[in-house]
């Protein structure tokens, strides 16, 4: 046995005997259907308050499960998010914090002041993910859809426990989404090579969700684990027509946004999540299944209002990582509920390991099973959310690290050099920087910063020899 196979299976076992004894004693073990759309924003629901975008499909999933209003990405792009939550540990453990680009990793300007982590551009094969932890106890399992989190093929999905992988290769955004998915402009990323076939005017969301409707036909005798990490909504903005021109004439009416081709895509994006319910609805699986539905980061605030959050993708402040997340499992889960627990999105691992084995997984885990909230038997313990992007993304150009305890958020910027601190409790839009009139608070928070990056080995930054003020 070769180590990769070796630590995989240590790092699984407890979850495998879990599943094994809790399999005896059910009837059926539960479906667990995990969807995540690109660059959806907290807002951007019908569910979260939107008046501009039209998504009843997903407002009913709400309707019969668990809203959740603080939530938040692990970071605030989306390839360290992804890694995350497909892991169960922070991108700083992973020292994936940056996301995967054509262009090279590093993209600083040449005077800035700091030089982000040489981090890795793949999650480890010795990392154990959600597919693999789920896979001893018989799930067969399938991503369909945006991958980003290997650069290189044997980073791929059916390296990482998955049995398919639809559309899924190392860029975070297709060369189009109209059949045949090609752009020979893009010399960086002309095709998706691990998508077949289709038909003149097929619509990529539609043909991802096909192939989740036939994975759930072919494997209704359960159990599965479908991964659907939609690329809608992220760019290129493309639609169909008739939406888009649906869009530009609820704009004449409705300020509340500005871009009617992103309207057009969530409310695609919406609809065919209603079609993949349906079809488990028919195979008389609904109640046996486990539905999340979760954005990787907040909305891109060029195309889509986060108010009345500030900024969006990119940034540390809220409207760059929370993000609206959706929990739905018929018979456990309280229709309509809703939570004002903080989570991450590395919670989503322990939460599903622990929904289908009662069980928590192994060593090096950091996020927390959301099981207590969900089935009203208790609350999570107090805690703090961190995050660590040391990287000019190309939204915000502005590297920095961040924890929220409680109703205090801490923000540290690394360029240029400053801390800012803010009650989310009394400025949800963090405008007021108390940093200076709470010096205590400013400097508690800041050590607890610094003590998790050390705890969680990460790879920090360096000084530039070249910065220029």
């Amino acid at each position: 046995m070769d180590r990769r196979t070796f630590l995989r299976n240590l790092a699984a076992l407890s979850v495998t005997a879990s599943l094994s004894c809790r399999s005896s004693n059910k009837t059926t073990t539960p479906n667990v259907v995990l969807i995540v759309v690109d660059d959806l924003g907290w807002k951007d629901l019908g569910c979260y308050g939107s008046t501009f975008y039209e998504t009843p499909n997903i407002d009913e999933l709400a309707a019969g499960g668990m809203r959740f209003t603080n939530a938040y990405s692990s970071c605030p792009v989306c390839s360290p998010t992804r890694a995350a939550l497909l892991t169960g540990k922070s991108p700083a453990k992973l020292n994936f914090t940056g996301h995967i680009t054509a262009i090279g990793r590093h993209r600083h300007p040449e005077h800035s002041r700091i030089i982000p982590p040489d981090d890795r551009m793949y999650v480890p094969l010795e990392e154990v993910m959600i597919s693999e932890a789920l896979k001893p106890a018989g799930y067969a399992t399938i991503s369909i859809g945006k991958w980003h989190v290997g650069n290189e093929e044997k980073y791929y999905p059916t390296q990482q426990g998955f049995d398919i992988n639809v559309a899924g290769y190392m860029h975070g955004s297709p060369p189009g989404y109209f059949y045949p998915y090609k752009d020979p402009d893009k010399d960086w990323n002309p095709e998706i090579p691990t998508l077949e076939g289709g038909e003149e005017g097929e619509y990529l969301t539609d043909r991802l969700t096909d192939e989740a409707i036939n994975f759930v036909d072919e494997n209704k005798s359960g159990p599965f684990f479908l991964y659907l990490p939609y690329y809608a909504v992220h760019a290129p903005l493309q639609a169909p027509q008739d939406l888009v021109q649906k869009y530009e004439k609820k704009l004449e009416s409705d300020s509340s946004q500005n871009n009617a081709i992103y309207g057009a895509m969530v409310e695609r994006m919406d609809y065919n999540v209603g079609r993949l319910l349906d079809k488990i609805k028919q195979n008389g699986l609904r109640e046996n299944t486990l539905v999340i539905l979760v954005s990787d980061n907040g909305g891109l605030s060029t195309v889509t209002n986060n108010e009345p959050l500030r900024n969006g993708k990119g940034y540390l402040y809220d409207g760059g990582i929370r993000v609206p997340l959706i929990i739905n499992w018929p018979g456990y889960i309280k229709s309509g509920s809703e939570s004002d627990t903080p989570t991450i999105s590395h919670d989503l691992y322990p939460t599903i390991t622990d929904i289908v084995s009662g069980s928590q997984p192994g060593e090096g885990i950091e996020g927390k099973s959301l099981m207590p909230v969900l089935t009203g038997t208790g609350k999570m313990p107090d805690r703090e959310l961190y995050w660590y992007y040391p990287h000019y993304s190309p939204q915000a150009k502005q590297p920095a690290a961040a924890v929220r305890d409680g109703r205090y958020k801490l923000i540290h910027f690394y360029d240029p050099l400053k801390t800012e601190l803010y009650d989310l409790s009394t400025d949800l839009g963090e405008q007021n920087d108390l940093a200076k009139e709470m010096p205590e608070k400013r400097d508690e928070l800041m050590q607890k910063l610094q003590n998790w990056l050390e705890r969680s080995g990460a790879v920090m930054h360096t000084l530039n020899p070249n910065y220029k003020k």
